[in-house]
Protein backbone atom coordinates (compact mmCIF):
# COMPACT_ATOMS: atom_id res chain seq x y z
CA UNK A 1 0.00 0.00 0.00
CA UNK A 2 1.38 3.40 -0.96
CA UNK A 3 2.00 5.57 1.67
CA UNK A 4 0.62 9.13 2.11
CA UNK A 5 2.75 12.17 2.59
CA UNK A 6 -0.15 14.70 3.74
CA UNK A 7 0.15 17.15 6.55
CA UNK A 8 -2.14 17.08 9.39
CA UNK A 9 -4.14 20.57 9.86
CA UNK A 10 -5.92 21.58 13.09
CA UNK A 11 -9.62 20.64 13.06
CA UNK A 12 -12.50 22.91 13.19
CA UNK A 13 -15.54 22.52 14.89
CA UNK A 14 -17.22 19.34 14.81
CA UNK A 15 -14.04 17.69 13.26
CA UNK A 16 -11.82 14.93 14.32
CA UNK A 17 -9.07 15.38 12.18
CA UNK A 18 -7.75 17.14 8.92
CA UNK A 19 -4.97 16.41 6.31
CA UNK A 20 -4.15 18.39 3.35
CA UNK A 21 -2.03 17.10 0.53
CA UNK A 22 0.36 19.34 -1.36
CA UNK A 23 1.47 18.44 -5.06
CA UNK A 24 3.01 21.65 -7.14
CA UNK A 25 -0.19 24.50 -7.56
CA UNK A 26 -2.76 21.82 -6.51
CA UNK A 27 -3.78 20.74 -3.19
CA UNK A 28 -6.63 18.16 -1.33
CA UNK A 29 -8.30 17.95 2.14
CA UNK A 30 -9.76 15.44 3.57
CA UNK A 31 -11.79 16.01 6.92
CA UNK A 32 -12.92 13.17 9.34
CA UNK A 33 -16.29 14.52 10.82
CA UNK A 34 -17.03 14.00 14.28
CA UNK A 35 -20.31 12.67 12.85
CA UNK A 36 -18.26 9.58 11.63
CA UNK A 37 -18.65 10.57 8.10
CA UNK A 38 -15.79 11.92 5.93
CA UNK A 39 -15.12 14.46 2.88
CA UNK A 40 -12.29 14.95 0.38
CA UNK A 41 -12.00 17.55 -1.73
CA UNK A 42 -9.51 19.29 -3.93
CA UNK A 43 -7.70 19.61 -7.36
CA UNK A 44 -6.07 17.21 -9.70
CA UNK A 45 -3.04 15.84 -9.37
CA UNK A 46 -3.49 16.10 -5.45
CA UNK A 47 -6.76 15.34 -5.34
CA UNK A 48 -6.56 11.91 -7.92
CA UNK A 49 -3.05 10.73 -5.56
CA UNK A 50 -4.78 10.98 -2.39
CA UNK A 51 -8.09 9.10 -3.54
CA UNK A 52 -6.51 6.36 -5.14
CA UNK A 53 -4.42 6.14 -1.34
CA UNK A 54 -7.79 5.98 0.37
CA UNK A 55 -9.91 3.80 -1.71
CA UNK A 56 -6.81 1.29 -1.40
CA UNK A 57 -6.84 1.58 2.24
CA UNK A 58 -10.79 0.94 2.06
CA UNK A 59 -10.25 -2.35 -0.01
CA UNK A 60 -7.74 -3.86 2.53
CA UNK A 61 -9.45 -3.35 5.65
CA UNK A 62 -12.40 -4.60 7.09
CA UNK A 63 -14.39 -1.85 9.02
CA UNK A 64 -11.05 -1.27 11.33
CA UNK A 65 -9.93 2.47 12.09
CA UNK A 66 -7.58 3.41 9.53
CA UNK A 67 -5.09 6.36 8.36
CA UNK A 68 -2.64 5.57 11.46
CA UNK A 69 -5.38 4.57 14.30
CA UNK A 70 -7.47 7.80 13.08
CA UNK A 71 -11.43 6.87 13.23
CA UNK A 72 -13.13 4.71 10.78
CA UNK A 73 -13.30 5.49 7.57
CA UNK A 74 -16.31 3.09 6.95
CA UNK A 75 -19.05 5.68 7.44
CA UNK A 76 -16.83 7.14 3.92
CA UNK A 77 -17.72 4.19 2.33
CA UNK A 78 -20.93 3.46 3.20
CA UNK A 79 -22.10 7.15 2.18
CA UNK A 80 -19.92 6.57 -1.18
CA UNK A 81 -18.24 10.10 -0.16
CA UNK A 82 -14.97 9.47 -2.00
CA UNK A 83 -15.48 9.42 -5.27
CA UNK A 84 -19.81 10.42 -4.98
CA UNK A 85 -22.67 10.78 -5.56
CA UNK A 86 -23.19 14.16 -4.11
CA UNK A 87 -24.68 17.52 -4.79
CA UNK A 88 -22.55 20.76 -5.27
CA UNK A 89 -24.55 24.19 -5.17
CA UNK A 90 -23.24 27.73 -5.47
CA UNK A 91 -25.05 31.15 -6.32
CA UNK A 92 -24.25 34.45 -7.95
CA UNK A 93 -25.54 37.92 -8.32
CA UNK A 94 -25.78 38.03 -4.27
CA UNK A 95 -23.27 41.07 -4.27
CA UNK A 96 -24.87 42.68 -7.57
CA UNK A 97 -27.40 45.34 -7.84
CA UNK A 98 -28.72 44.71 -10.71
CA UNK A 99 -30.01 41.29 -11.67
CA UNK A 100 -31.44 38.18 -10.26
CA UNK A 101 -29.90 35.84 -7.05
CA UNK A 102 -29.37 32.10 -8.84
CA UNK A 103 -28.59 29.65 -7.28
CA UNK A 104 -27.65 26.15 -8.85
CA UNK A 105 -26.83 22.37 -7.65
CA UNK A 106 -24.94 19.89 -9.88
CA UNK A 107 -24.73 15.98 -8.89
CA UNK A 108 -22.23 14.25 -9.64
CA UNK A 109 -20.29 10.85 -9.34
CA UNK A 110 -16.48 9.79 -9.61
CA UNK A 111 -17.00 9.59 -13.44
CA UNK A 112 -18.59 13.31 -13.68
CA UNK A 113 -16.30 14.40 -11.80
CA UNK A 114 -13.45 13.37 -13.55
CA UNK A 115 -15.24 14.87 -17.35
CA UNK A 116 -15.69 18.01 -15.29
CA UNK A 117 -11.94 18.34 -14.28
CA UNK A 118 -11.17 17.32 -17.94
CA UNK A 119 -13.29 20.32 -18.93
CA UNK A 120 -10.92 22.72 -16.78
CA UNK A 121 -13.83 23.27 -14.36
CA UNK A 122 -12.81 25.60 -11.77
CA UNK A 123 -14.83 28.58 -9.26
CA UNK A 124 -16.42 30.96 -11.92
CA UNK A 125 -14.70 33.85 -10.50
CA UNK A 126 -11.58 32.96 -11.52
CA UNK A 127 -12.86 32.92 -15.47
CA UNK A 128 -14.04 35.61 -17.25
CA UNK A 129 -17.88 35.67 -18.46
CA UNK A 130 -16.93 34.94 -21.94
CA UNK A 131 -15.14 31.72 -21.02
CA UNK A 132 -17.98 31.51 -18.60
CA UNK A 133 -20.31 31.36 -21.68
CA UNK A 134 -18.94 28.83 -23.13
CA UNK A 135 -17.95 26.07 -20.63
CA UNK A 136 -21.88 26.50 -18.94
CA UNK A 137 -23.30 24.49 -22.55
CA UNK A 138 -20.45 22.12 -22.18
CA UNK A 139 -20.85 21.37 -18.51
CA UNK A 140 -24.53 20.68 -19.49
CA UNK A 141 -23.51 18.30 -21.92
CA UNK A 142 -21.91 16.72 -19.18
CA UNK A 143 -24.45 16.55 -16.49
CA UNK A 144 -27.27 16.66 -18.27
CA UNK A 145 -30.69 16.88 -16.37
CA UNK A 146 -28.41 16.41 -12.96
CA UNK A 147 -28.15 20.01 -12.57
CA UNK A 148 -30.74 22.77 -11.37
CA UNK A 149 -30.91 26.29 -11.94
CA UNK A 150 -33.47 28.27 -9.48
CA UNK A 151 -33.28 32.25 -10.74
CA UNK A 152 -34.97 34.72 -8.21
CA UNK A 153 -35.46 37.84 -10.24
CA UNK A 154 -35.35 41.36 -8.91
CA UNK A 155 -39.42 41.56 -8.34
CA UNK A 156 -39.00 38.18 -6.46
CA UNK A 157 -35.88 38.77 -4.57
CA UNK A 158 -37.63 42.35 -3.46
CA UNK A 159 -40.56 40.38 -2.45
CA UNK A 160 -39.04 37.59 -0.42
CA UNK A 161 -36.51 39.80 0.97
CA UNK A 162 -39.45 42.51 2.49
CA UNK A 163 -41.44 39.07 4.10
CA UNK A 164 -37.88 37.76 5.57
CA UNK A 165 -37.13 41.50 7.30
CA UNK A 166 -40.65 41.26 8.83
CA UNK A 167 -39.69 37.68 10.21
CA UNK A 168 -36.52 38.66 11.51
CA UNK A 169 -34.75 36.80 8.95
CA UNK A 170 -31.94 38.23 6.36
CA UNK A 171 -29.95 37.54 3.18
CA UNK A 172 -28.58 34.43 4.65
CA UNK A 173 -32.10 32.73 4.54
CA UNK A 174 -32.51 34.09 0.86
CA UNK A 175 -29.52 32.65 -0.39
CA UNK A 176 -30.67 29.34 1.95
CA UNK A 177 -33.73 29.79 -0.31
CA UNK A 178 -32.46 29.69 -3.42
CA UNK A 179 -30.13 26.83 -2.69
CA UNK A 180 -32.38 24.88 -1.31
CA UNK A 181 -34.88 25.10 -4.18
CA UNK A 182 -32.21 23.92 -6.18
CA UNK A 183 -30.99 20.82 -4.39
CA UNK A 184 -34.74 19.82 -3.65
CA UNK A 185 -35.31 19.83 -7.56
CA UNK A 186 -32.46 17.13 -7.72
CA UNK A 187 -34.05 15.16 -5.07
CA UNK A 188 -37.36 15.17 -6.62
CA UNK A 189 -35.65 13.77 -9.94
CA UNK A 190 -35.23 10.61 -7.86
CA UNK A 191 -31.26 11.62 -7.56
CA UNK A 192 -30.04 9.75 -4.04
CA UNK A 193 -26.52 11.86 -3.31
CA UNK A 194 -24.72 10.87 -0.06
CA UNK A 195 -23.81 14.66 0.66
CA UNK A 196 -24.28 18.13 0.04
CA UNK A 197 -21.23 20.55 -0.40
CA UNK A 198 -22.20 24.43 -0.01
CA UNK A 199 -19.89 27.54 -0.14
CA UNK A 200 -19.84 28.88 3.69
CA UNK A 201 -21.53 31.91 3.87
CA UNK A 202 -23.75 30.86 7.17
CA UNK A 203 -24.55 28.04 9.76
CA UNK A 204 -25.75 24.85 7.52
CA UNK A 205 -28.67 25.09 9.75
CA UNK A 206 -30.15 27.54 7.33
CA UNK A 207 -30.37 25.14 4.34
CA UNK A 208 -30.49 22.29 6.98
CA UNK A 209 -34.00 23.57 8.42
CA UNK A 210 -35.61 24.38 4.90
CA UNK A 211 -34.30 20.39 3.75
CA UNK A 212 -35.79 19.28 6.74
CA UNK A 213 -38.38 16.69 6.30
CA UNK A 214 -36.10 15.40 3.41
CA UNK A 215 -32.80 15.64 5.01
CA UNK A 216 -33.96 13.52 8.23
CA UNK A 217 -35.26 10.57 5.13
CA UNK A 218 -32.17 10.27 3.08
CA UNK A 219 -29.51 11.24 6.49
CA UNK A 220 -28.75 13.56 4.13
CA UNK A 221 -25.62 16.11 5.76
CA UNK A 222 -25.08 19.39 4.79
CA UNK A 223 -21.26 20.31 4.56
CA UNK A 224 -20.19 23.80 4.30
CA UNK A 225 -16.58 24.92 3.91
CA UNK A 226 -15.27 28.09 2.94
CA UNK A 227 -13.56 28.51 -0.94
CA UNK A 228 -15.96 25.37 -1.35
CA UNK A 229 -15.85 26.18 -4.99
CA UNK A 230 -12.73 23.69 -4.94
CA UNK A 231 -14.77 20.79 -4.99
CA UNK A 232 -15.60 20.62 -9.20
CA UNK A 233 -19.68 19.72 -8.57
CA UNK A 234 -19.34 23.47 -6.48
CA UNK A 235 -17.57 24.86 -9.56
CA UNK A 236 -19.47 23.40 -12.33
CA UNK A 237 -22.62 25.20 -10.36
CA UNK A 238 -20.88 28.69 -10.06
CA UNK A 239 -20.19 28.47 -13.47
CA UNK A 240 -23.84 27.59 -14.18
CA UNK A 241 -24.87 30.02 -11.61
CA UNK A 242 -22.65 32.86 -13.53
CA UNK A 243 -24.24 31.83 -16.64
CA UNK A 244 -27.91 32.15 -15.62
CA UNK A 245 -27.32 35.82 -14.24
CA UNK A 246 -25.49 37.20 -17.39
CA UNK A 247 -27.80 36.04 -19.32
CA UNK A 248 -31.06 37.41 -17.10
CA UNK A 249 -28.10 40.75 -17.57
CA UNK A 250 -28.14 40.75 -21.00
CA UNK A 251 -32.12 39.92 -21.45
CA UNK A 252 -32.88 43.06 -19.29
CA UNK A 253 -30.43 45.50 -20.87
CA UNK A 254 -32.22 44.78 -24.17
CA UNK A 255 -35.44 45.43 -23.22
CA UNK A 256 -34.65 48.34 -21.09
CA UNK A 257 -32.41 50.29 -23.59
CA UNK A 258 -29.56 49.98 -21.58
CA UNK A 259 -26.53 48.05 -20.35
CA UNK A 260 -27.24 47.15 -16.79
CA UNK A 261 -23.97 46.77 -15.13
CA UNK A 262 -21.97 44.16 -12.88
CA UNK A 263 -21.42 44.94 -9.06
CA UNK A 264 -22.31 47.88 -7.26
CA UNK A 265 -20.13 50.56 -7.79
CA UNK A 266 -20.23 54.19 -9.53
CA UNK A 267 -20.75 53.31 -13.00
CA UNK A 268 -23.92 51.38 -11.28
CA UNK A 269 -25.40 54.37 -9.83
CA UNK A 270 -25.28 56.25 -12.40
CA UNK A 271 -26.88 53.79 -14.55
CA UNK A 272 -29.71 53.62 -12.17
CA UNK A 273 -29.79 57.12 -11.93
CA UNK A 274 -30.78 56.97 -15.50
CA UNK A 275 -32.82 54.65 -15.61
CA UNK A 276 -35.42 56.24 -12.71
CA UNK A 277 -35.12 59.44 -14.73
CA UNK A 278 -36.21 57.90 -17.80
CA UNK A 279 -38.78 55.18 -16.45
CA UNK A 280 -39.94 56.22 -13.35
CA UNK A 281 -38.84 55.00 -10.03
CA UNK A 282 -40.97 52.10 -10.27
CA UNK A 283 -38.56 51.15 -12.32
CA UNK A 284 -35.95 49.98 -9.92
CA UNK A 285 -37.62 47.08 -8.45
CA UNK A 286 -37.53 45.16 -11.55
CA UNK A 287 -34.42 45.20 -12.32
CA UNK A 288 -32.38 45.87 -9.07
CA UNK A 289 -32.34 44.58 -5.39
CA UNK A 290 -33.46 47.69 -3.51
CA UNK A 291 -32.50 46.40 -0.18
CA UNK A 292 -28.81 47.30 -0.81
CA UNK A 293 -27.71 50.60 0.23
CA UNK A 294 -26.93 51.50 -3.05
CA UNK A 295 -30.48 52.55 -3.67
CA UNK A 296 -30.18 55.81 -1.28
CA UNK A 297 -27.69 57.09 -3.99
CA UNK A 298 -29.65 56.07 -6.94
CA UNK A 299 -33.11 57.52 -5.73
CA UNK A 300 -33.44 61.29 -5.84
CA UNK A 301 -33.01 63.17 -2.33
CA UNK A 302 -36.65 64.16 -0.77
CA UNK A 303 -38.43 66.87 -2.57
CA UNK A 304 -36.69 66.58 -5.92
CA UNK A 305 -40.16 65.22 -7.16
CA UNK A 306 -39.79 61.55 -8.55
CA UNK A 307 -41.84 59.59 -5.88
CA UNK A 308 -39.69 56.39 -4.75
CA UNK A 309 -40.38 52.81 -6.00
CA UNK A 310 -43.44 51.51 -4.06
CA UNK A 311 -41.97 48.81 -2.91
CA UNK A 312 -39.23 50.63 -1.70
CA UNK A 313 -38.59 50.82 2.34
CA UNK A 314 -35.97 48.05 2.86
CA UNK A 315 -32.12 48.94 3.77
CA UNK A 316 -28.69 47.05 4.31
Amino acid sequence: MRALDADEVSPGDHESWRMKLTRGASAATIVQYTSGKAVLQGQAPAFDEIRVVLRSVLENTSGADTLDAKPSTSRVEEQRQIGGPWIGTDESGKGDYFGPLVSAAVYADAQVADLLRDLGVQDSKKLSDKRVRQMAPQIRKVVGDRAKVTTINPKRYNELSRQMRTEGKNLNSLLAWGHTRSILDLLDAGLNPGYVIVDQFADASYIEKRLDAEAKRRDLEILQFPKAESDVAVAAASILAREGFLLWLERESLSRGVVLPKGAGQNVIEVGRQLVASQGADVLPQVAKISFKTTRSVLPQPGAGTPAPTTAGESS
